[in-house]
């Protein structure tokens, strides 16, 4: 599970199109860097991530089920939290 989430991560954030069944699309600061709110979706236009930058550097993160439910995110100190959509 944690060596699958990670390539999703490195195919999500690896470019503005790291994929053709993912892409992202968001704004860049001066040089270039992502900053601000980007959003990552599938070919078929579903949230799978939205991240925030700050001049290229990630800050947080959260990841989305299928479904659009939250399933897991980071915040600013690196915490990562799972979440259980299904509220088993």
């Amino acid at each position: 599970m944690k060596s699958l989430l990670f390539l999703l991560t490195l195919l999500i954030t690896q470019t503005a199109k790291g994929s053709d069944t993912l892409s992202c699309s968001g704004k860049t600061d001066k040089q270039g860097k992502k900053h601000g709110i980007w959003l990552c979706k599938s070919n078929t236009g579903q949230l799978i991530k939205k991240e925030h930058y700050k001049h290229g550097e990630l800050s947080t993160w959260m990841l989305f089920n299928h479904k659009g439910q939250l399933v897991q995110s980071r915040n600013r100190k690196g915490k990562i939290r799972k979440y259980n959509p299904c509220g088993c």
